[in-house]
């Protein structure tokens, strides 16, 4: 039963990390000057196709993102995946049967306890999502952390479209150490070894709202640059979670303003929120002059900057 209670709450912690917090104060905006602000494709472009699939990447890369943000879990047998939960969601998930899974029934499906071919069977796209109902609905699976980046080389050299960076969530939370993932050393290790691997060190960032995982990072792979994500309180709040200052800081869009963004810059960071979808929380965010702008719908994003 405790380890039943355990599940559920570390389940509830990752689904809903990049879930709408209660909103602080309204969000002012400025006069423009020159815009540089990325594109990143939300788990590839979740609003239009299966998250953090193949095909998603694969479409915000013919749609012009800079990076592509993507997140990812360890299956039982040591696999870099990429995943938002380290369980097959029912929310879009099916079985290799096409059957739904019932909510009670997700922590059954524990990818740190299957091994990646079990995984990969599993349908991520037929189903598709209530919360993004223009998704396209088609089969598709969780795929390896390798297989993104091989891919995504290869539609760019073929198709002769333009290159693009990753932006990598290592998805932790300390009550799933060692039962949903491994300890931080261990998972950052694994991450490594296949950015290494792929001689990716130069074209990826690594985010994380677990401040272990960044000071694992920090101190063993000095060379990549590191994001922090948050979803509430003030920068000079969470900034006192870690012992060194990342590169980045990366907080719920809601959190932001200008006195907040000015804050933040003072102490050389770069600002990129996360995730803004709809057409005036996108102005107002490029109003705000940010770094990069993460959303589901890079179209939108791409749109406005053009506008501006």
């Amino acid at each position: 039963m405790k380890i039943l209670l355990l599940a559920g709450i570390v389940l509830a912690s990752l689904v809903s990390c990049k879930s709408k917090p209660e909103e602080s104060k309204p969000m002012q905006t400025q006069p423009q000057d020159t815009l540089a602000i990325q594109v990143q494709g939300h788990r590839g472009e979740r609003g239009n196709l299966p998250e953090n699939s193949i095909p998603a990447f694969l479409g915000a890369l013919r749609k012009g993102v800079d990076v592509l943000e993507l997140d990812v879990v360890i299956s039982k047998d040591k696999q870099v995946v990429v995943s938002h939960e380290p369980v097959m969601l029912p929310l879009y998930m099916l079985t290799p049967e096409g059957d739904s899974i019932a909510n009670e029934d997700s922590q059954k499906y524990n990818l740190y306890t299957m091994g990646y071919a079990e995984i990969k069977e599993f349908d991520g796209g037929s189903k598709g999502n209530v919360r993004f109902p223009k998704q396209q609905k088609m089969k598709t699976y969780k795929p390896l952390l390798s297989e993104v980046f091989d891919t995504v080389a290869a539609t760019i050299t073929k198709e002769n479209l333009q290159p693009v960076t990753f932006n990598i969530e290592i998805k932790s939370v300390p009550e799933a150490y060692d039962l949903f993932q491994p300890q931080p050393e261990a998972f950052v290790t694994l991450v490594m070894q296949v950015i290494q691997n792929k001689n990716m060190q130069e074209q990826v960032n690594v985010q994380s709202f677990d401040p272990a995982i960044l000071e694992v990072m920090h101190t063993k792979y000095p060379e990549i640059e590191l994001a922090y994500l948050v979803g509430e309180n003030t920068y000079e709040e969470n900034k006192k979670n870690l012992s060194f200052t990342p590169e980045i800081y990366s907080p719920y869009f809601k959190l932001l303003n200008p006195d907040e963004v000015a804050t933040i810059r003072n102490d050389g960071l770069k600002v990129i929120p996360w995730t803004v979808n709809e057409p005036e929380d996108i102005k107002q965010i490029i109003a705000l002059k940010v770094d990069a702008i993460i959303t589901d719908y890079p179209e939108r994003v791409l749109k406005a900057l053009k506008q501006e």
